[in-house]
């Protein structure tokens, strides 16, 4: 009897198919099990076993074509089969594939006209008032006028609502063009033909600038006057320059088919103007002092935004800096600036708690993005690079000669008090809150009273232990100081309050883990080695 083979289902998301080819031609012999063709998902190229045993008497399923799930693909003969009982079968097979591809067809053309305009929000809702005019123009139009934003006195709706509401959903309005010329022609050319020349890659790194903006406080105090202000981007363009002596091969400039060694380190600080983004570079960075790089910087862009820059000062370039932190951007992949064969992109710098020499601090972060092109330049070079600036960047002082000053409002926990003074400063807290607020401390006294001093479903202690873990979850110092010391007493042992404490960093990440690494170690400390 002869036997369909249907288009296979390789996936629960798989809804169709395409054939890239029959691993066996019509008339072979096929056993169950054996390779029969080959079949292209969203994902992947898979080869489909037959299904069964017998000869491939018809393939209706030609190579290239792209099908929908368990419809017919070929007709498999056994031994014994009659030509007319085999060619009935192929008829059939060919009848249900076509009658599933003209169903599928229009439940398309059905999903189609389903499709409805989209509504405007409406914001309040009540009666509307209409004007007579509106009202008109709405009926003859068909619009259903509670869908229409009203503009008259009190949210009338007047007849030039309905003609706006109309417009939109008619796309009647004409949308502003605007010509690509100009300098915003050469970025388009410049940006999409880096695209195409080089091998783009982009990796990132995270680093600590705590340090730099301490050195640049000190920097800045070393002229009385107030005049000298060193700017972050300063600083990043000297020690990129620096950085760059050590890795030349960063600093190249690439044509067709040569590199280019450059002689000089010429960097480029991107300056975004009102129409474009104009890249004038710093000659010979490396030999600059920082003064002469930030009166550079200034100047250079100064001029940029006043259209008064020469040629040879927008050529020349080796490396580019791009630094969208000061439009808040975090992270972003920055376009190499050809023939350049690397762009540094520069984040914003954000305050976030970090681990720091054993304790919680509270640290600026900025991170770095670094794109080259993977024909000139190795990953593992870049990654060597990006690496050197980081560890300039992050231990900035010996490179002028400074000490570091240590800020109090950057310990955030583990460098403060000890847990037996957060949790008396907590005690004795919550006592004078008792003089000045009574009813705020009785009320969170009872809100609390029935669920936590009685054991129910589950017990005192098991609840402690939960509370512990909410308490580094939500990263209150205070609360896991107390928590700690409650679960101990009803019997904990460190080891599960440490666990209980662990499950919190599965929810709140680095932060949490943070306040388990510290915290929650120092009351272990404190608590269980107390007489």
């Amino acid at each position: 009897m002869a036997k369909i083979v249907l288009m296979p289902k390789l996936g629960l998301t798989m809804k169709k198919g395409r054939i890239t080819n029959w691993l066996k031609n019509e008339g072979d012999q096929v056993e169950q099990g054996e390779p029969l063709l080959e079949v292209m998902t969203e994902k992947v190229n898979v080869k489909v076993d037959a299904p069964f045993s017998g000869k491939l008497y018809k393939i209706i399923g030609e190579k290239g074509r792209t099908l929908p799930t368990s419809v017919p693909i070929a007709v498999l003969a056994e031994v014994g089969d009659a030509a007319e009982t085999l060619e009935r079968a192929v008829a059939q097979a060919r009848e249900d594939l076509q009658q599933s591809l003209s169903a599928q067809e229009q439940a398309t053309e059905s999903k189609k006209a389903g499709a409805k305009p989209v509504k405007p929000f409406v914001v309040l809702s009540g009666s509307r008032r209409v004007s007579p005019r509106a009202a008109r123009l709405a009926r003859e139009a068909g619009v259903d006028v509670s869908l229409v934003n009203g503009s008259g006195s009190g949210g009338r709706v007047v007849e030039e609502d309905v003609r706006a509401y109309l417009e939109q959903v008619q796309g009647g309005g004409q949308a502003q063009l605007m010509p690509i010329d100009g300098m915003r022609a050469v970025i388009a050319e410049r940006m999409s033909g880096s695209r195409k020349q080089a091998a783009h890659v982009t990796i990132m790194e995270e680093i600590d600038v705590t340090a730099l903006g301490d050195v640049r406080s000190q920097l800045n105090e070393l002229d009385a006057s107030g005049k000298l202000k060193f700017s972050y981007t300063d600083l990043l363009v000297k020690f990129v320059a620096q950085a760059l002596t050590e890795y030349p091969m960063v600093n190249t400039r690439s044509a067709d088919d040569t590199i280019e060694l450059a002689e000089h380190i010429n960097v480029g600080v991107a300056v975004a103007l009102e129409n474009g983004l104009v890249v004038p570079n710093i000659k010979d960075a490396h030999r600059l002092s920082l003064d002469q790089i930030s009166a550079k910087i200034k100047d250079l862009a100064a001029r940029a935004r006043n259209n008064e820059l020469e040629p040879w000062e927008v050529e020349g370039g080796t490396f580019t800096v791009s630094n969208l932190g000061m439009f808040g951007a975090e992270g972003f992949t920055p376009i190499i600036n050809r023939p350049e064969t690397a762009i540094l992109g520069v984040g914003a710098m954000r305050a976030k708690p970090s681990l720091w020499g054993g304790r919680l601090e509270k640290r600026n972060l900025m991170t770095l993005s670094l794109s080259f092109d993977h024909r000139i330049i190795d990953g593992s070079l870049a990654a060597e690079f990006l690496s050197r600036l980081k560890e300039m960047l992050e231990t900035p002082h010996p490179w002028f000669e400074l000490e570091p000053r240590n800020s109090k409002d950057i310990v955030l926990a583990g460098g403060g008090n000890n847990p037996v003074q957060i949790r008396k400063a907590y005690q004795d807290g919550i006592s004078k809150l008792m003089e000045t607020a009574p009813d705020v401390v009785l009320g969170f006294s009872a809100l609390t009273e029935g669920i936590m001093f009685d054991d129910g479903e589950i017990s005192r202690l098991n609840k402690e232990l939960i509370l512990v873990a909410l308490a580094v979850y939500i990263k209150c110092e205070y609360c896991i100081t107390a928590h700690v010391y409650n679960a101990l007493e009803l019997g904990a042992s460190p080891e599960q309050v440490l666990e209980a404490a662990n499950v919190a960093v599965f929810f709140g990440g680095g932060a949490a883990l943070a306040h388990c690494a510290v915290i929650v170690q120092d009351c272990l400390e404190a608590f269980c080695n107390r007489n």
